[in-house]
């Protein structure tokens, strides 16, 4: 092999060699960058999950205020409830403050009281002053049955807005109960987004640092590309000047292969013997045969 041709062989080795670090760290690089946009896409896909989440919360915790809104108007009105039953009884209570309650025995006694002094008019024959004396006892009968009867029926009624009273206070330590707990819900929801809307900045600042270091290992890996592109270019440069030196070289060993069959061919001439087509050709194209 000439000398040149083995320079230009021993180069696009020496190039070659210098090539193989460069790949395996372009494929190095590649793999990080491949790396850090999978962790980038990773916390975007975390991000976008979180703001779901959020949504999700906020309607979660709107609708916990909702609910206290109107457990606490549905408290607010037995409460008022409340109030009004007990004005009454405690106006009740003042109006038979003085009286006590009227045993029933009492009332059934006044009423038989009543009926056989009516039944004494209906059945005996009574003097004027006698009757009237009946009567008179009959109204004052009645009028302390009515009053019996209206003191019962007060105190029935305070006993009935009692129990009222008692039922009301029942379900407003229910509702009570139920608006803390529903509260306690509202608090922990709202820690929760606080919590996510912290989180979201920490993630996009991680996600940017990611997408930053992928950017860097790009420009790396470009960098590479650009010198690997360059040894590319020399290698192939001084393959096709390889290539032409093997081109030079077979053109002038074809002359030289021509140039020998001709003076092969002009020898045989002159010797009289006969010439091979190959030997006659290139004579002829010399314009050497003598015809």
């Amino acid at each position: 092999m000439p000398e040149d041709a083995k320079a230009i062989e021993e180069k696009i080795k020496e190039l070659d060699r210098e090539l193989v670090p460069l790949k395996e760290q372009r494929s190095k690089l590649e793999s990080e960058a491949k790396l850090w946009m999978e962790r980038r896409d990773h916390i975007r896909r975390q991000i976008e999950q979180l703001r779901a989440e959020i949504v999700s919360l906020k309607t979660h915790r709107d609708e916990i205020n909702r609910k206290v809104k109107d457990l606490k108007v549905i408290r607010d009105q037995l409460i008022s409830d409340r109030k009004e039953k007990l004005n009454r009884v405690i106006e009740f209570k003042q109006k038979v403050a003085s009286v006590k309650q009227v045993p029933a025995k009492a009332i059934l006694a006044v009423e038989k009281e009543i009926e056989n002094l009516d039944w004494r008019i209906q059945t005996n024959s009574l003097t004027m002053p006698e009757e009237k004396l009946v009567v008179e006892q009959i109204a004052e009968l009645e009028k302390r049955l009515a009053s019996y009867k209206q003191t019962q029926a007060m105190w029935s009624e305070i006993k009935i807005l009692q129990q009222q009273l008692r039922n009301l206070r029942t379900e407003e330590k229910e509702f009570h109960t139920q608006i803390a707990l529903l509260a306690e819900q509202g608090r922990q929801v709202h820690q929760m987004l606080i919590e996510e809307g912290v989180n979201i900045p920490k993630l996009k600042t991680e996600a940017n640092e990611n997408h930053q270091k992928y950017i860097e290992n790009r420009k790396l890996v470009q960098k590479l590309d650009e010198q690997c592109e360059l040894l590319f270019a020399q290698t192939r440069l001084l393959r096709s000047k390889s290539k032409s030196e093997e081109q030079k070289k077979k053109v002038r060993r074809e002359m030289e292969l021509i140039q020998e069959l001709e003076e092969n061919a002009l020898r045989k001439m002159k010797r009289g013997e006969k010439l091979t087509w190959d030997e006659f050709k290139v004579l002829a194209e010399r314009g050497l045969t003598g015809s």
